[in-house]
């Protein structure tokens, strides 16, 4: 019995206490600190970094364009139409 009456003056404690106010100014201050920590990164490492993943994507590309022609081939050719 005693833990319900813990129990019951823990929810009468967690009502008592209010939550501040939302305060607009204190979080766009917040934001701008947050904001100066971030490490960008410089426009050689960005340069680069396009350069690789747009090569990337053509390998991709040729890899997939490759495989569709040949299991198209294969495919004609179990259908009896070969070319």
């Amino acid at each position: 019995m005693a833990t319900v009456v813990s129990e019951k003056e823990a929810i009468e404690e967690k009502a008592e206490i209010k939550a501040e106010s939302f305060n607009f100014l204190k979080f766009l201050q917040e934001v701008r600190v947050e904001f100066n920590k971030i490490s960008w990164p410089s426009k050689d490492q960005v340069t680069k970094e396009f350069i690789s993943v747009l090569l990337l994507v053509f390998v991709i590309t040729g890899i997939i364009f490759l495989l569709d022609k040949i299991f198209g081939i294969i495919s004609n050719f179990f259908s009896g139409r070969l070319f």
